[in-house]
């Protein structure tokens, strides 16, 4: 019986260490508000996908995905980051099918969202829509359709 209270006491030792480390990590990193406009419809999903280098950003392989419920006209969401550079991509799932669903020569059928991207002509790299993180930040992303 002294041996499991032993190893209860350590594996809850263990649990507030690793708790506190924890705690510490995310007081290191910087809060990032995103505020998505032009919310058209109140349905399906807002898919909001964080890419943390150009790498990931062309396979399409996210750092952080996160799936936000829609509201007309407008929503914000907050996460934290570590200092670095980083692009946000939104789709507006609106069929809830988990995908972006194009249509002729890949053009989307569904809202979608760019970090620095204004909505003109094709977007670009990771390199033309990331946007560094060294503070607290917010990154203004309106949704377009085509």
């Amino acid at each position: 019986m002294n041996i499991l209270k032993k190893s209860i006491l350590t594996v809850l030792i263990q649990l507030v260490c690793a708790l506190s480390l924890m705690a510490e990590d995310v007081s290191k990193q910087n809060k990032v508000t995103v505020n998505i406009s032009k919310i058209q419809s109140s349905e399906g999903q807002i898919i909001l996908c964080i890419y943390n280098s150009s790498d990931n950003y062309d396979k399409r392989k996210a750092f952080q995905e996160f799936k936000l419920k829609p509201e007309i006209d407008s929503i914000s969401f907050e996460t934290h980051l570590s200092d670095g550079e980083y692009l946000i991509m939104l789709c507006h799932d609106i069929n809830m099918n988990g995908n972006l669903d194009t249509g002729f020569m890949d053009i989307p059928k569904e809202p979608v969202g760019l970090s620095n991207y204004n909505g003109k002509g094709i977007p670009g790299k990771f390199k033309k829509h990331k946007f560094t993180v060294t503070e607290d930040i917010a990154v203004n992303i309106p949704l377009k359709t085509f």
